[in-house]
Parts: structure tokens; sequence; C-alpha cells
């Protein structure tokens, strides 16, 4: 499953671009160590990406922070990290003229393959691997196509008429959670299910406006949760959430007060644990924290 990439940065461009009140500019994009963390199927290793080179490229590292891999080194931005099922290869995306290109690589750098090329952004890749959910049209009125892997047979799933990013299906491939626009408001975020076939939509998270932006849904192993970042603009801060997809009802993880951001969650496959990405240090990096917010640990970066 690959996870759309809506750092902070261009978080902030997104909302200045939807909100006709909002028309700050983003601070210039730094230098990230280790971002998007995706934990792989059998919870032994982390795909990330950095920009530590001057273009943002795939990375691969272990759990504990070990044996860490670079596995692309090119011009070009890649993104959507992912793995697939077997999680014997490493997927990511590169979006060029309104086109994205989907490869695999193994997780040593080698093997590398072209897998699709996509007229849309934001590909998600289902779980059987077997069908994409990708994003077309403008930021601020985002079509939800449906398709083959190979981009055949393509079905708009949404109107299309708001915004609908962060797209992750479930663990068994019948939902989607997306950031949408709630209809009462004309800046904020809340996260939304629906079916894989666009029926069904609801909003699930109902935070407190002081609470942030909710985005960036990740369905828990047993499909029972979603894990979720809430920031706050204003503040320069995020949070972590757990949310239960049935009820909404949330829990903050990691509360603070200061302007660091924790974003970008990725869950382990036992349930338990969380990777996510965190300038808390002053640097982006990848962390990990246990679902109640304890045992906070550093991944990327360490000793540098």
């Amino acid at each position: 499953m690959m996870p759309r990439s809506v750092p902070s940065w261009v978080l902030a461009l997104l909302v200045a671009l939807s909100s006709p009140a909002n028309a700050r500019q983003p601070a210039p994009r730094a230098v990230s160590n280790g971002e998007l963390p995706i934990v792989s199927p059998d919870g032994k290793r982390l795909a990330f990406l950095s920009n530590r080179g001057g273009h943002q490229d795939v990375f691969v590292i272990a759990a504990d922070g070990t044996g860490e891999t670079q596995l692309t080194n090119t011009p070009e931005e890649e993104g959507n990290p992912g793995w697939t099922t077997d999680g014997k290869r490493v997927l990511f995306s590169v979006f060029a003229n309104d086109a994205s290109r989907l490869y695999s690589i193994d997780p040593k750098g080698r093997n590398l393959l072209q897998i699709a090329t996509i007229p849309g952004r934001g590909l998600a890749l289902s779980p059987d691997g077997k069908r994409l959910v990708y994003m077309a049209g403008t930021w601020t009125a985002m079509r939800l196509m449906l398709s083959s892997l190979d981009g055949s047979n393509a079905k708009q799933i949404n109107n299309g008429t708001s915004i609908a990013w962060n797209v992750h299906w479930s663990p068994d491939a019948k939902r989607l959670a997306f950031t949408g626009r709630p209809p009462d408001s004309s800046d904020g975020l809340a996260v939304f299910v629906m079916n894989a076939d666009g029926s069904g939509r609801r909003q699930v998270t109902h935070l407190a406006p002081a609470e942030g932006r909710a985005q960036w849904p990740v369905w828990s192993p047993d499909g029972r949760e979603l894990a979720i970042q809430a920031n706050d603009l204003e503040a320069r801060s995020c949070h972590i959430w757990i949310v239960d997809a049935s009820t909404g009802g949330a829990r903050k993880l990691a509360a603070h007060g200061e302007p660091y951001l924790d974003e970008t969650p990725s869950w382990f496959p036992d349930g338990k644990r969380i990777a996510f990405q965190s300038n808390r240090t002053g640097r982006m990096e990848v962390w990990v924290m246990n679902t109640d917010g304890s045992g906070q640990r550093q991944v990327t970066g360490l000793g540098k």
C-alpha cells in the first residue's frame, strides 16, 4: 500500500491555494534527513524518503535504526514509498508532465522495474496489488480515480468538486480513507471514509478547531482504527492521533505544546507501534512510538 506525500510544507501551500482567506506563502523547504516512513509487512524495515542529497530519494532502514541503504539516486523527485504485499520489493512513484510512473525495486537498490504510467498523482496500490486509486484534477477540485494496475478501466469514484488527498486503502481493500473538507468549513480539513466504489461516504473526524486540521488517515492492521495527523499551521505544531473508524472517538499521542511536527504515521503489523516523521530535534527524522504515545525513539540520523 502506498501513501500520498503531503508533508507540512506542501500542506501549507495547499491550504493557501484552497482558501482565499489564507494567502500566506509557505516557508522554503528544509532539508529532510528522513520522512514518510512506511513499515514493511514483516515489521522489520522502514522505507522512507530523504532530500539530504539535494533530490528526494528512497531509502530503507531496519526498524532499530541499523543498516540504512539508499535505493535511488536520481535528479527526479521520488515519492509515495511503499512495499509490495510480500515485502520483497519497495514501491515508489515519480510525477512529471501530469502523469505518475510507478516503480518497484528490491531493498538493496537493484532490479528497478517500471510497473505502470498513470495520468494522475498520489497513487495508492490496493493490498492485493491489482487496483490503483489516484488523484486527478486541481488540488481544490480533486477527482479520485479507480483503475486496474496498468491504468485501464479507470472510473471516477467521487464528485470531484472539493479536495480529496492522502487516500489509503483499508486492509481488506473494501474501503478508502482520505482527507476532505467538511461541508460546514471553508478552510478546515477532516478525515472521511467511503467504500472502494465511492459509496457510503462519511466524515470520521470531528476534532475541535484548536486541535488543527485532520489529515493523512492510515488504517490499523485490523481495520478498526485510523492513525492520522492534525496540523495547527498557526502554532507550527502537529500531533498524531488514533481515531476509531466506526465511532470517531479520538485520542492524541505524545501531546506537546512545542512548535514541532509529528506527522505521517505508518502502522507496524502488530498494531502496537507507529512509525512517523518528526522534526522535534530540529531536523526531520524517522521516529517510532507505541500506540499509547510512549516509547518514542529516533530511527534515522543517529550519531549524526
